[in-house]
């Protein structure tokens, strides 16, 4: 099986050039997700009468395959003796890991009210008055912070991450540490979560 996306990238020097191609094909495309342009389901065209293209080692060029185009992984932990939370983040980008210190990316930290049946509020904390940054971004344990509101107040918390303006995780999936038979019953939480935000 192949994979569902690609690009073209700069050959790296530790991949040897092919001196001598066998074949020289153009005009490749296939139907379905196949891997082999021998596949049945491939065209492929040959380079005329000389067999082979007229192109140095120079102009090679490799492919990066991947299967996801871009990816956005947020956890969420919270030590309830002593309020401290930590918010793992893992962005991809066309199969490779990003770097966030470089981006403009930073935290919002929230609490939960679990209401009748599957309904639910959130709001996002103020620094100072609901939590304490404790340190920056590490790319171990993401973005930390400790919670010093009343816990009675919430049932539980989330973070979500943002890059600039923009929310990184517009489909919360593990950004909180609601109870999981909630969720069992009431699936739609982790869909609706950011549209409940305020």
């Amino acid at each position: 099986q192949g994979f569902r996306h690609g690009k073209q990238i700069k050959a790296d020097k530790k991949m040897k050039p092919i001196s001598d191609l066998p074949f020289g094909k153009t005009n490749v495309y296939c139907y379905h997700d196949d891997t082999l342009i021998t596949s049945p389901s491939c065209n492929a065209d040959d380079y005329g009468q000389l067999g082979w293209p007229l192109c140095t080692p120079e102009e090679q060029m490799a492919v990066q395959c991947f299967d996801e185009m871009w990816r956005v992984d947020v956890g969420f932990n919270m030590v309830e003796r002593n309020g401290k939370m930590s918010c793992p983040v893992k962005v991809l980008k066309e199969g490779g890991e990003m770097k966030l210190k470089n981006m403009d990316v930073h935290v919002k930290w929230g609490g939960v009210h679990l209401l009748a049946g599957d309904d639910y509020e959130t709001e996002y904390f103020e620094e100072g008055v609901h939590y304490e940054s404790t340190g920056k971004y590490s790319k171990k344990k993401g973005f930390r912070a400790r919670f010093i509101g009343n816990k009675m107040d919430y049932d539980c918390y989330f973070c979500d991450i943002y890059m600039g303006d923009h929310i990184m995780n517009p489909w919360p999936d593990k950004n909180h540490n609601c109870p999981t038979d909630y969720n069992d019953e009431n699936g739609d939480m982790n869909d609706n979560m950011n549209n409940n935000m305020s």
